[in-house]
């Protein structure tokens, strides 16, 4: 229930404080473009959503990421990086861009409560959703809904090397290494991920 408190008193905020978000327009969520939030340990790759209505995309659309509580307490967040609620708001192109700081990655399937990642549009649910991360799992190879323990730091590793050269390399589906959502693990997916393991990225672990 706070959750769903949270997110409603922040969208009358926003909207009695932003004249274009009252005007925005009613997201049309099979019409909009939800994926998975993105975590990196620097906080340098990007999760895009794009908002769109039955009339095209929506301008200044109040953009809300509601990690439950579950999620939030299993997810290597970096120092500094807001949550469990992020938002922003659209562009003329209905898009608006999120570079989270973080590593884990959660596949809804693997929560004890589903949802694992709710994604609003200004209070309209367009999507529940997980995280994927270049830092997918922790020196033992375990994803945060299998007890994993990163320690004060979140951090790509050789461990998550291994996790996400398996498929990649032989052209199977794997949840955490689908970084573009697309539901395929592929050359795309290696580019992104490639950069944060040879550059080792890790951020300190917020408390």
């Amino acid at each position: 229930m706070g959750r769903w408190i949270q997110v409603l008193s922040t969208a009358l905020v926003v909207g009695l404080a932003t004249a274009g978000v009252a005007s925005a327009g009613i997201p049309n969520p099979s019409l909009s473009t939800v994926p998975n939030i993105l975590l990196t340990p620097d906080g340098s790759m990007a999760t895009t959503i794009i908002v769109v209505g039955d009339e095209g995309a929506i301008d200044t659309a109040l953009v809300q990421i509601v990690f439950s509580s579950e999620t939030a307490g299993i997810i290597c967040w970096c120092t500094g990086q807001t949550q469990p609620l992020i938002q922003g708001l659209t562009n003329a192109s209905g898009e608006v861009t999120f570079f989270v700081a973080g590593g884990g990655c959660v596949d809804p399937a693997d929560v004890g409560v589903p949802p694992a990642v709710e994604v609003f549009a200004n209070g309209t649910l367009l999507a529940e959703v997980g995280t994927v991360s270049v830092d997918a799992v922790d020196g033992a190879g375990l994803k945060p809904t299998e007890g994993w323990n990163p320690g004060v730091i979140c951090t790509a590793g050789l461990i998550d090397a291994s996790v996400h050269t398996l498929p990649i390399a032989q052209g199977f589906y794997s949840y955490c290494s689908d970084l573009d959502s697309d539901l395929d693990c592929d050359l795309e997916d290696a580019v992104a991920i490639t950069p944060g393991l040879k550059n080792g990225i890790t951020c300190t672990r917020a408390p």
